[in-house]
């Protein structure tokens, strides 16, 4: 199976001489987890990471954004900054590249558990970003924008990372071994030692760090002290090879601290956003109402929870109500205007087995979906 990305809102706008695709991406006073992760080709235990990140984290924590970086293979960026930094076994990874468990570098076995520790902490910035695409000359530029939510003192940076999904695995060079053959409960069970192109795709590839000379560590922004409401933005510009796919192109804005060790630079807060909404609809004005798209429930059919997310093309005030199938309300969540992303997992201990229907609205906008409840 090919693992799927998830695509986040965006308005688009024409302009003279070239088709241009604009993104507004927004924290909004949220927090959301930075899931670092070191893999290769090579690494026979990846696919597991892989699953991993498919199966638990992506369903669990939609507000985590997800970046591997390659390690001996095609895709390995120069100097291969992240994972000479922090990995020393493969797959690992960091979690707003926090120490856990005393260790920097994470076993898979620990990334959900580390991602559910991280979404508590309160953020000291919010992430805005506003992101545009030139169809023609495939030109990308960032508008990454850090906003203290809290007065703080020390030194804070900031980064941007341009990350590819379904990297084919067809080419030799990029195809992915994998030990799992013989795992009950895999995925890749059976699937021989090399997973075929039609089985594997290489997901959150990062393509790019835009900070200079390809830092992980980012591009000073803030130092000394910083009044809320104090605001930074960096501008960078990345010509999309003609090799990399716009449509499953993305951009992950980073606000990070910056201490004198590599474990005192956490992750403070990301956003992101995607191309491919860019590219599917470029009309001659932006819209003048809230767009929700990219609505999902899931697991479906559900037994302990249901989670439910989506995005928003401008930050609103968002109510989801579930009813059952004779129209009696079971349960009510509401969303206050802040973040461009909308997420939850709700809880399903008060509702039998049956057909539940979900409704989801904003001023403007109601989409209704259905699921199934099955303890």
């Amino acid at each position: 199976m090919n693992f799927k990305s998830i695509l986040f809102c965006a308005a688009a706008s024409l302009m003279a001489g070239s088709a241009f695709g604009q993104s507004f991406v927004s924290t909004g006073g949220e927090k959301h987890v930075l899931l670092e992760e070191g893999t290769g080709t090579w690494c026979g235990y990846c696919p597991d990471g892989a699953q991993r990140i498919q199966q638990v984290i992506e369903p669990t924590y939609p507000k985590c954004v997800i970046a591997s970086f390659h390690n001996g293979d095609p895709m390995q960026l120069a100097g291969d900054p992240f994972n000479s930094a922090f990995i020393t076994g493969f797959p690992g990874g960091t979690v707003d590249r926090v120490p856990y468990s005393g260790s920097m570098n994470i076993n898979r076995g620990a990334w959900s558990s580390a991602v559910g520790m991280q979404e508590s902490v309160t953020p000291n910035f919010d992430v805005n970003m506003v992101c545009t695409y030139d169809t023609s000359t495939r030109l990308l530029t960032m508008n990454i924008t850090g906003k203290a939510a809290a007065a703080v003192t020390g030194n804070y940076r900031i980064n941007a990372y341009v990350i590819e999904d379904s990297v084919s695995s067809a080419a030799s060079s990029y195809q992915q071994h994998s030990y799992m053959n013989t795992s009950s409960g895999s995925w890749f069970m059976g699937e021989g030692s090399i997973l075929s192109a039609s089985i594997y795709s290489h997901m959150s590839v990062v393509r790019k760090v835009m900070a200079a000379s390809g830092s992980i560590w980012g591009d000073t922004a803030f130092s000394g002290s910083t009044a809320i409401g104090d605001s930074v933005t960096k501008t960078y510009t990345y010509t999309i090879p003609t090799a990399y796919n716009p449509k499953f192109c993305k951009v992950v804005g980073i606000v990070q601290s910056y201490g004198t060790t590599t474990s005192t630079r956490p992750i403070d807060n990301v956003a992101e956003a995607d191309v491919a909404t860019m590219l599917s609809e470029i009309p001659t004005s932006l819209p003048t109402v809230t767009k929700m798209t990219n609505v999902e429930l899931f697991p479906n059919p559900a037994s302990n929870y249901i989670n439910v997310r989506g995005r928003l093309s401008a930050s609103s005030a968002v109510t989801i109500t579930i009813t059952n199938a004779v129209g009696q309300v079971v349960a009510t969540e509401n969303y206050a205007a802040g973040s461009t992303m909308f997420s939850n997992n709700i809880s399903l201990s008060n509702m039998s087995n049956g057909i539940y229907f979900m409704n989801i609205s904003n001023e403007e906008i109601n989409i209704t979906k259905k699921f199934v409840v099955n303890k």
